[in-house]
């Protein structure tokens, strides 16, 4: 049950690849931004909640059970629990807004599909977060914290860096395309020329793909190295209507939509 309720507040996030290409953290990350954090996020797991964020200026936390409550902790430590309203759309950023007010206590979320930097910790995230709380006003930066299971799939390429790619441009009309698993950390796919694999980590919205070549087929396009360095530098993933959004450094990289059931083993005859 409360997948399909997380399904459903993705669903109400409009991704489209103009909000993804005009993404910008607070700051300009470093490449590579390290390990996978994910500290207290099994904590936040346990407890029930799907969301979470942070800001830093003043310091708060919100946590969101999609099924029950919006949890908010500001500054001064006192929380305000209300039950989660029907969501409504931002039309001007295309993300989601809770509005609600329960015992006295008025609570506005805003969840948008732009990438931030939490500027204390230098953590990338793939949301920005803004909150009104009783009249006054928060900004951060959020994750979902149960999505990694649905990377779990074939994802076939659609565009790479705002260009839209088409089967012809390929060796045998192959579009390259990606199989994650996120249970054996295991990457495997096709450049468009090459079959490769590799190791992948995911937590949260968070991403990091390690891809090589497994064959040595001389390429008749200059677009292989390019498609492995922009897997390799991919920092955060967004999943809504089953299309899958790269980005690095907070920008639009590439986006694969997901492998519907009548194509299943095209992937596998990609192979040279």
């Amino acid at each position: 049950m409360k997948n399909i309720w997380i399904a459903v507040f993705l669903l109400v996030l409009t991704f489209s690849t103009e909000s993804c290409r005009r993404s910008s953290p607070s700051r300009t990350p470093k490449k590579d931004d390290g390990p996978i954090e994910t500290s207290g996020w099994d904590r936040k797991r346990k407890q029930g909640f799907d969301f979470t964020a942070q800001g830093a200026d003043p310091g708060w936390v919100l946590d969101i059970d999609f099924t029950k409550t919006i949890r908010f902790q500001g500054q001064n430590g006192a929380v305000v629990s209300v039950p989660v309203p029907k969501p409504q759309r931002d039309a001007r950023a295309g993300g989601i807004i809770f509005d609600t007010k329960a015992q006295g206590s008025r609570l506005r979320v805003t969840i948008n599909p732009v990438a931030c930097r939490e500027t204390k910790t230098g953590e990338a995230f793939a949301y920005s977060v803004n909150v009104e709380a009783n009249g006054r006003r928060y900004s951060g930066c959020g994750s979902f914290l149960n999505g990694v299971s649905r990377l779990n799939s074939t994802w076939v390429l659609e565009s790479y860096r705002g260009q839209r790619l088409h089967s012809a441009q390929f060796v045998n009309r192959q579009m390259p395309f990606l199989i994650l698993n996120t249970r054996e950390k295991v990457l495997q796919g096709f450049t468009g020329c090459n079959t490769m694999e590799g190791k992948m980590r995911a937590e949260g919205d968070r991403i990091q793909l390690e891809p090589a070549t497994l064959t040595r087929r001389g390429c008749p396009y200059n677009f292989e190295s390019g498609f492995l360095s922009a897997l390799q530098s991919a920092s955060l993933y967004r999943i809504s209507n089953n299309r899958l959004t790269l980005l690095s450094d907070g920008q639009y990289v590439m986006s694969f939509r997901k492998q519907g059931p009548k194509e299943t083993g095209t992937a596998q005859r990609a192979s040279p």
